[in-house]
């Protein structure tokens, strides 16, 4: 790209300086800069756009750095060491230094000849390559199309998303119908920016979030899975849950919960337990998908298995409804495999926690011991009459503890 061409590509945006946002290069993770120097070498331009850029303009610790550049897919390939390009909906590279991945996409361009979209709208695969300001116009929502230059450390905003992250507002770029017949989950992620940031919805975005969620259930069942991690495990999951009722959206990411949110009994368990999934997620603790969906499913597994209470029913039979639950389940968000199996342990310790003290000593054994005495306890700060068995544990546990 000669100067001229790359000017008046620039000239397009509003630039935002460095004594405005007040990101300090600092802040850029290392590897994050290592990449732009290698492309740069290779005679392509680079940014961090999205996230990164977001959180740190709103004084929050970013996690993530993303990377919008030039380059294409394979040209990234062959300048970055260690990352692999993935995806067919959209390509994108991931560079891997240590456990940490850093994303990087091509820009995209708006001529959508080659688009294959489905029936409803939603993009099937696009990987046509454009102009930064193309990319910027082909985002969802304008605080996520900022582009930060980590040489000049000025912001370029070509759809105002700047001064509506000043104003708390979450705005789509274009019809947020369009948008959203796209790829539905900008649904969810509308609604995850809404509580995580502390945002208003445009009265547009609101509105087309409502006539238009049932577009939700063209999402694949892999990114349902996906999604519902994002939604649940980062920190606001207990709000989260609300705007989903809200907006009437449980049905579609998680419906065999859907209806047993209407009982007070069992929404009282899930919210206790994400408020205790916010807690661990704020303190650096360990968080898992299984717990999670051990929790989001159990009001289901709980109403199938009432005999729970006499501890009559045999492992087998409880399996057996385990089995049913899950695979009704992962037809609308897949479960991998070792996921429904520590789900299916947290569940059958449910049943040997309660059978002291003769099946003490096999619950003890099981791998997923400490899950499950802690999903005991989550029952009974919720409410549910099992406070002589949590507290036999709890004994025993402490003890352990001391020898």
């Amino acid at each position: 790209m000669d100067l001229l061409k790359k000017k008046r590509k620039i000239s397009q945006a509003k630039i935002v300086s460095v004594s405005n946002h007040k990101i300090s290069r600092e802040k850029i993770d290392k590897d994050v800069l290592s990449i732009a120097e290698r492309l740069k070498k290779k005679g392509h331009t680079s940014y961090i756009v999205g996230g990164f850029v977001r959180d740190s303009i709103l004084g929050l610790m970013p996690k993530d750095f993303d990377i919008a550049t030039d380059a294409t897919p394979e040209e990234i390939r062959r300048i970055i060491p260690k990352s692999r390009i993935i995806g067919r909906r959209f390509k994108i590279v991931h560079a891997k230094f240590g456990k940490k991945i850093i994303e990087i996409s091509t820009f995209r361009s708006s001529n959508q000849r080659n688009m294959q979209r489905s029936r409803h709208g939603l993009v099937l695969r696009d990987n046509s390559y454009g102009r930064i300001e193309e990319d910027a116009f082909r985002r969802d929502f304008t605080i996520n199309s900022l582009y930060l230059d980590m040489e000049t450390m000025d912001i370029l905003d070509f759809v105002g998303g700047y001064q509506d992250l000043k104003n708390k507002r979450l705005k789509s770029i274009g019809a947020s119908s369009k948008r959203f017949r796209e790829d539905p989950v900008r649904i969810l992620r509308a609604i995850r920016f809404k509580t995580k940031l502390g945002l208003e919805l445009d009265s547009n975005l609101e509105k087309d979030i409502t006539s238009l969620s049932h577009l939700l259930n063209e999402i694949p069942s892999g990114r349902n899975y996906e999604e519902t991690l994002k939604m649940f495990l980062t920190g606001n999951s207990e709000e989260i849950l609300d705007e989903m009722q809200k907006y009437k959206l449980t049905k579609y990411l998680i419906p065999i919960t859907n209806d047993y949110l209407k009982s007070k009994k069992d929404k009282r368990f899930i919210k206790v337990a994400l408020r205790n999934t916010d807690e661990r997620y704020k303190a650096n603790k360990t968080l898992t998908p299984s717990f999670l969906f051990s929790v989001l499913l159990w009001p289901a597994f709980f109403k199938r298995i009432d005999a729970i209470k006499s501890n009559k029913m045999k492992l087998s039979k409880i399996n057996n409804i385990s089995n049913v639950i899950l695979k009704k389940h992962s037809a609308k968000c897949f479960l991998p495999k070792h996921i429904q199996n520590s789900i299916k342990e947290i569940w059958e310790l449910q049943i040997l926690l309660m059978r002291i003290p003769e099946k003490s000593k096999i619950a003890l054994r099981r791998r997923l011991f400490r899950a499950g005495y802690d999903f005991l306890l989550l029952r009974e700060k919720s409410g549910e009459n099992v406070t002589k068995v949590s507290q036999w544990w709890s004994h025993r546990v402490n003890n352990a503890k001391k020898r």
